[in-house]
């Protein structure tokens, strides 16, 4: 080995290690955030190797390079430099072939932790995973998009559509339009969009929702907004028309009409649970009773939770009523469907889908109000039954006598579980188009969790399995007629919703007896409400299952934006007019 040679191979690693540690920007940071403890090795590292260079005797070095013979002084360097190679060499070789193996595993990706995820890997699985991507638009076009995006998720925010969906609408809308650095944050009423330029320029867009009004037909009118826009068939112009005419979008039914499909769908129930006829018409009237004078006290500004109180308290003075002068013979069952109507399906699936799809925040937020309508149904239960015994009202009898299977009876309560279905489609204001095929999703799951029953199936694994039947057949179904799959999924649970169980817990609760106990009812009422937790979680996990499932629709927009990927087209931003 020459003199060269020996003192160049220290000083050719100088530069890999300052690459190591300084790098490409994307590795850089990765390393960054991977470890300090590595950066700091790394440095201490090439300060050591300077200082060797610096050591080093400079006279043998340019004697190495004068004398054409040098032999002699080649092996006398050698000789001087190997002592400080075998006391401090061996060690740091071994330092930097660790560090140099840690750096790559960050920087090629072995450490997933530490890699900045790219956001429009979030679409993956949803129904916009493959968006024509557009080129970076300029600055205040840049703007307007952000504010299309956030006008998207404000519509579909109020709406009542889940966290999820929002989130995946926004990243679609803003990846089709070149914003693919956006960053977007969702709480449970509020959400920002985030985008940097390419200079370096911030720009945040935020929206508030200040209130709910279930509008169905709206997220179907979005869903299609903006699989345009990832398909690339539309520009930005086009798409903020759009947008403008889905906001003043007028709801497919009238309110005569929506509060009659809540009392057909009370109705309804009332037979599916075991009622007759009469018990049914019965639950029609008190259903718009209801439904109408909590309209009316909400005018008040009262806050729910006493709205709610209230509403079940009627229900429950009007069965004991109705069972005491003999007008029905089964007022449990009214009661039942009763709390049924007053239940918030619609926030319960959504709070259990954020806390799924790692939305906590928001879904603990959903959750509050979830517990406190339920605390009020059964403060309200509780004060009817108290209210009806005071005024002397017998105790309606919340044991329910096992019989067989019939025929009829059976027939008769798979008809009233599709007629729920359909008629919740009309209350969540969702279009015509999806009436039959909630009633398959709606009938599909009550026939399974009939089944479940007559197999003596735990109650809560019964209810779990039925609602992930209903979210495998409501997800497929709903994108296929260009929706998201809660348009489906919210109609085909209420046909599962189990309003009886709570008004018995509730009324152990109350009228404790020698049998019954307090401990009793308070383990019932946390087992009925558990059973119609488990209805939300199944309908979520029915719904991942389907995502494998590919429908017609997605596979023409994924064909549509690969032949765009492959003929190197882009999405433009159309001339931006401002706005009035």
């Amino acid at each position: 080995m020459t003199d060269d040679s020996t003192e160049e191979a220290p000083t050719a690693e100088v530069p890999v290690d300052a690459q190591s540690s300084s790098g490409p920007e994307h590795g850089a940071n990765q390393a960054e955030a991977g470890s300090s403890a590595l950066q700091e090795l790394l440095e201490l590292s090439r300060q050591q190797r300077l200082q060797e260079l610096r050591e080093a005797p400079t006279g043998a070095l340019k004697s190495a390079d004068v004398d054409p013979a040098g032999p002699k002084s080649a092996k006398a360097t050698t000789a001087k430099s190997k002592p400080k190679a075998d006391q401090r060499g061996t060690s740091q070789r071994v330092a930097q072939r660790v560090a140099r193996r840690t750096v790559g595993r960050l920087v090629s990706g072995a450490s997933v932790n530490t890699q900045p995820v790219p956001i429009v890997t979030a679409l993956k699985g949803s129904p916009y995973k493959a968006p024509v991507q557009a080129n970076e638009p300029a600055e205040d076009e840049a703007r307007m998009v952000l504010d299309l995006a956030a006008d998207i998720a404000a519509i579909m925010m109020r709406a009542g559509a889940g966290t999820s969906d929002i989130e995946v609408s926004v990243i679609a809308a803003c990846a089709a339009f070149g914003l693919t650095t956006a960053q977007v944050d969702l709480t449970s009423n509020t959400l920002t969009v985030h985008y940097s330029t390419s200079d370096g320029r911030l720009m945040t867009v935020m929206r508030v929702n200040r209130g709910e009004s279930i509008h169905f037909a709206k997220l179907g009118s979005v869903h299609k907004l903006v699989t345009d826009l990832v398909a690339g068939n539309i520009g930005f112009n086009d798409a903020r028309s759009r947008l403008d005419a889905i906001r003043s979008q007028r709801r497919p039914y009238q309110d005569w009409f929506v509060t009659g499909a809540w009392g057909l769908m009370v109705g309804s129930l009332v037979v599916m649970l075991g009622g007759g006829a009469i018990t049914a018409v019965l639950g029609i009237v008190m259903a718009i009773f209801i439904r109408e004078s909590g309209k009316f006290i909400g005018r008040t500004s009262l806050p729910n939770f006493f709205i709610t109180t209230l509403q079940a308290a009627i229900a429950t003075l009007v069965a004991m009523v109705a069972g005491n002068f003999g007008i029905i013979e089964s007022p449990q069952y009214l009661v039942a469907a009763g709390i049924v109507l007053l239940l918030p399906t619609q926030s319960l699936y959504s709070s259990v889908q954020d806390a799924l799809t790692n939305f906590p925040l928001t879904a603990a937020g959903r959750m509050v109000g979830v517990v406190l309508t339920l605390a009020g149904i059964v403060s309200g239960l509780a004060l009817g039954v108290v209210t009806g015994e005071a005024i002397g009202l017998d105790p309606i009898e919340v044991l329910v006598p096992k019989t067989g299977v019939h025929v009829l009876t059976a027939i008769a309560s798979m008809i009233a579980a599709a007629v729920v279905s359909m008629a919740a489609v009309v209350a969540m204001q969702s279009t015509r188009r999806f009436i039959l095929p909630a009633a398959f999703v709606g009938l599909a799951s009550y026939i399974t969790i009939t089944v479940l029953t007559v197999l003596e199936i735990d109650n809560v694994l019964a209810s779990l399995l039925a609602a992930t039947v209903s979210g495998f057949l409501a997800r497929p179904l709903s994108l296929r007629l260009g929706a998201p799959a809660i348009v489906l999924m919210i109609p085909a649970i209420y046909t599962l919703l189990q309003g009886l169980s709570i008004f018995t817990a509730v009324y152990l609760i109350v009228a404790e007896s020698e049998t019954t106990s307090f401990a009793v009812g308070l383990s019932s009422l946390f087992t009925a409400i558990l059973a119609n937790a488990a209805l939300a979680v199944g309908a979520v996990l029915g719904s991942y299952l389907a995502r494998p499932l590919k429908n017609l629709k997605a596979d023409a927009v994924e064909k549509t934006a690969e032949s765009a990927r492959s003929n190197e087209s882009t999405i433009t931003l159309d001339t931006v007019e401002p706005r009035d």
